[in-house]
């Protein structure tokens, strides 16, 4: 568009086309079709088919549905399922399209306190709703994670009463190996009767959950009341397991009192 502009306004002078030629650093023919250019041109690209077009429909379903709102690797991993052979990067290229553009730091940002190895985990859980068994039905999800390594451990349960609560703590910690120092824990009565948010009190733990903690050997620590960023290493398992797991998929058991288990490593398989 330079370079039309500079064209048009040689040509409105007079001066001779060899000059304009030299003067710009460009050919005779582009300045001649510059000057028959009436109008500023504008920038045009050719499309070129590639191997994410056929599949451009479910995309955009898995994308804009609230049934899915998949991330771009859950995409690719169905696509990949779905006969596609091309890479990741075409995928993501699709997803900037519907998406539109993305920037900025959120205004949610913190600085994350790392641990030393067998100091703290961090326990906490999440409901869905799943079709089970030709029904919908309440799945918690409890899910434990080594503040140090990463390394988690997940178990589901149709229920989150105390006992499965309890429960779920002792087994995810048998997965991951061992005891820490201490538990990061919410403030469910299940595990606290009472946190003071001013912090002026003593925070109160159940009875129980404070006999458990002394059979594992660890010590209870309740996050502060309305800052779930305390325990903010456990919130992201559970967005990579509804991303990767619960959207779009039905659970298969026969015994709607089963407890099914699946734990995932310190890195992802």
């Amino acid at each position: 568009m330079k370079e039309w502009a500079a064209v048009q306004e040689l040509h409105k002078r007079k001066v001779p086309k060899l000059k304009i030629e030299k003067q710009l650093g460009i050919s005779r023919n582009t300045v001649k079709k510059l000057i028959e250019l009436k109008e500023e041109p504008k920038y045009t690209r050719e499309h070129y088919a590639t191997k994410v077009d056929p599949y451009m429909d479910l995309i955009r379903l898995w994308r804009t549905s609230p049934e899915f709102d998949f991330n771009g690797t859950r995409i690719f991993r169905e696509l990949k399922a779905r006969g596609y052979t091309g890479t990741i990067n075409p995928v993501y290229r699709a997803l900037k399209k519907i998406d539109g553009e993305k920037g900025g730091i959120s205004p949610a940002a913190t600085v994350r306190i790392e641990t030393p190895p067998g100091d703290q985990a961090q326990f906490d859980w999440a409901h869905y709703e799943m079709k089970i068994a030709g029904r919908i039905r309440t799945v918690y999800c409890f899910s434990m994670i080594l503040a140090a390594c990463r390394k988690k451990a997940i178990c589901f349960s149709l229920s989150s009463n105390s006992d499965s609560i309890y429960e779920a703590i002792q087994e995810l910690f048998e997965d991951l190996g061992g005891i820490t120092l201490e538990l990061i824990i919410d403030n469910p009565k299940t595990l606290v009767v009472e946190n003071n948010p001013k912090g002026e009190e003593e925070i109160k733990y159940n009875e129980k959950a404070l006999l458990l903690a002394a059979h594992l050997g660890t010590e209870l620590n309740a996050c502060n009341c309305y800052w779930p960023r305390t325990k903010g290493k456990i919130e992201k398992p559970f967005q990579y397991i509804e991303e990767q797991f619960i959207k779009g998929n039905k659970a298969r058991i026969k015994d709607e009192n089963n407890v099914f288990n699946y734990a995932i490593g310190a890195k992802s398989k």
